[in-house]
């Protein structure tokens, strides 16, 4: 098993960006639905007012690029009428197929959750697999009385408090970045500067597909 000592994080550098969109292409195609779209959103990210850049990160091991973070801002529209707009979300993030269950995707978590910590944001807000980011301290938006923006609980919307006490009273809808959204003739257009892939369909997307899709409303009777 690789000793994660081995496997540096640092920050990355803008002449990296094309590599880690290969990365990250590489990383996701066909893993949670047929062909990828993360790389673009990688890609839109970076070009975007929300991007992050001190806490977009890659995994260095022997020299090659082996891991991939990128985070940008978010906010919550709380219960109260406040807009917090201290806190982030992550995502892509991305390992090589060959380099998984190493323990890399964890480094570049808590690497960047420190550096997060540090520049002062409130809390990380994401929407992915529970059954992984439960490990690492994420826990279901719903303890928070955090929805999305349909005001639905999900058991993908996770978040991590970065202090004690930080999403006290800060229920509300979650909103991600705008750049997350995209039209498919973009999508496609910017994919043709990369290598021809075929697309496939596996068992675990529509699994995947499920788990996202476990959404439900409040009840109003639980609603102060």
């Amino acid at each position: 098993r690789l000793r994660r000592s081995m496997v540096e994080v640092r920050p990355v550098e803008v002449a990296e960006f094309r590599a880690t969109e290969e990365l990250i292409r590489e990383a996701f195609w066909n893993h949670f639905q047929p062909g990828a779209d993360e790389h673009f959103i990688a890609h839109n990210l970076r070009k975007g007012a929300d991007y992050v850049p001190e806490l977009d990160l890659v995994a260095v091991l022997e020299g090659k690029l082996v891991g991939s973070i990128v985070y940008s801002k978010s906010k919550i529209d709380t219960n109260d009428g406040r807009s917090l707009t201290d806190v982030v979300t992550f995502g892509p993030l991305g390992v090589l197929p060959e380099y998984r269950n190493r323990g890399i995707a964890a480094k570049l978590i808590q690497e960047s959750l420190r550096l997060a910590k540090d520049m002062g944001f409130r809390a990380v807000i994401i929407q992915g697999d529970p059954r992984f980011y439960g490990r690492l301290g994420f826990r279901c938006g719903e303890k928070y009385d955090l929805t999305n923006a349909e005001k639905q609980f999900c058991v993908g919307l996770m978040a991590y408090q970065l202090f004690e006490g930080a999403l006290d009273g800060a229920g509300g809808c979650f909103s991600e970045s705008e750049s997350f959204g995209f039209a498919e003739e973009a999508l496609a257009e910017f994919d043709t500067s990369f290598p021809p892939k075929e697309k496939g369909e596996s068992a675990f997307q529509s699994e995947f597909a499920v788990l996202l899709s476990l959404c439900y409303a409040k009840d109003p009777k639980y609603t102060s």
